[in-house]
């Protein structure tokens, strides 16, 4: 937290900042209850929230991006390598994202670049001075896979994961030993990645190339429509269509509404459905989906606390679908917001409540005197009355015992009113 060289930064699941210290001030005036994003260019606020999404989708992962975050004094960038986690509660509900940083410079200056290999997962390609390759580490072997008689002491554009990068000549014309690393990116035409974030340093009699993956940037298909999106708009109820592995395919509007719902932000096609707020209360759902994977149909309902401190209803259906051949294609989710309806049954059992208090508060009213003279009139002497006092008498206790009865039904069949 007191670090003057790295940035801390903890952000809710929708990137408002909860916390950070003293050195993240330095870039980012004033950031509490702000969203990270904000604080970025554009290319890497979209970076940031695409790789926001995939998180939550998958809290396992880590995410490392290179992001410029502006300096105001004159208005140009300044280049810090973040390390993005999901923090979760010990039931396994995601609480918030954590974020270190160090800064580019500090890197520069103060940070031997051997070190980005353990620090940051960079992998590294060792050249000559005629850009020839010397060796690379393991990582490198991870991805590229490359074939010793193909890669070792070849010009490294002329291997074929790297042909066609004519930048590389320039940025090797224009590097000396004082001059700083070059950062820039690189297309591959081959291996487990697209895209690399790259590091060009000067090193004695050669050169280091650091790399390493910007999954964000990896090829990604749009998932294939399964129905055409006008027909599915017709549907009065939000529906989301998943793959077979349980991805998204497509959804309507009113998915897209019951997406912000449920995480704050409408759910992107081609990424897992996720729940990371009260994901506790989505484990019914969670669990109806992998049974339509093996071929079960699931009814439930879902309620969720809102800000407001009410609760939203919706009734879901979980159906696998299958091909005219039989073989299971994937699974139709209908969510139906039935929150209304909810709150109008919990008024009508309100009012209903009252009306039955209304109805009971008689035989309590009347129940009270009518004891008293029930009691007075076992006090009194008959023999100390006179004949026609006497036999009014006769004729009251008998009508208080009547009107006790009936007082004492009354009450029952109110209670009884549901």
């Amino acid at each position: 937290m007191e670090s003057g060289h790295f940035y801390l930064v903890i952000t809710d699941v929708e990137g408002r900042i909860l916390k950070f210290n003293h050195n993240y001030e330095r870039i980012s005036a004033k950031p509490l209850q702000k969203e990270f994003w904000k604080y970025l260019s554009v290319d890497s606020a979209e970076e940031f929230c695409y790789s926001l999404e995939l998180m939550l989708g998958a809290p396992k992962i880590t995410r490392h991006l290179l992001l410029e975050h502006p300096i105001h004094s004159d208005n140009s960038f300044s280049q810090v390598w973040w390390e993005f986690s999901v923090i979760t509660t010990p039931d396994m509900d995601i609480s918030a994202i954590i974020g270190i940083g160090v800064g580019i410079q500090f890197l520069e200056q103060e940070m031997p670049w051997n070190n980005l290999v353990d620090v940051l997962g960079f992998g590294k390609i060792s050249l000559n001075s005629e850009f020839k390759i010397q060796e690379w580490d393991s990582k490198i072997q991870s991805w590229f896979s490359p074939k010793k008689s193909e890669w070792l002491q070849a010009e490294l554009t002329s291997t074929l994961a790297f042909s066609g990068f004519q930048k590389m000549n320039y940025l090797v014309d224009n590097l000396s030993n004082e001059s700083k690393p070059k950062c820039f990116l690189i297309q591959t035409n081959e291996g487990k990645f697209s895209t690399y974030a790259s590091l060009l340093v000067s090193c004695g009699e050669g050169f280091q190339l650091f790399l390493v993956p910007k999954e964000q940037n990896m090829t990604i298909n749009s998932p294939a429509k399964v129905i055409s999106q006008e027909i599915l708009e017709t549907f009065p109820n939000a529906v989301f269509v998943l793959d077979t592995q349980g991805k998204l395919v497509q959804q309507n509007e009113l998915g897209k509404v019951v997406g912000r719902n449920w995480k704050g932000r409408a759910y992107s096609e081609g990424q897992s459905l996720s729940f990371p707020s009260q994901s506790n209360r989505f484990s019914r759902l969670v669990k109806a989906i992998e049974e339509a994977k093996m071929g079960m149909t699931g009814e439930l309902e879902l309620k969720m606390l809102n800000p407001t401190k009410d609760f939203s209803y919706w009734n879901v259906t979980v159906n696998p679908t299958y091909s005219e051949s039989g073989l299971f294609e994937g699974i139709w989710i209908h969510v139906k917001d039935i929150s209304f309806h909810k709150k109008q049954l919990a008024q009508l059992h309100k009012e209903n409540e009252t009306l039955r208090e209304f109805a009971l508060y008689p035989s309590h009213i009347l129940r009270g005197p009518l004891s008293t003279m029930m009691g007075l009139l076992e006090l009194i002497d008959r023999k100390q009355l006179d004949q026609e006092n006497h036999k009014l008498f006769e004729y009251l206790k008998p009508l208080t015992k009547e009107m006790d009865q009936l007082i004492r039904q009354h009450a029952k069949k109110m209670s009884a009113f549901d």
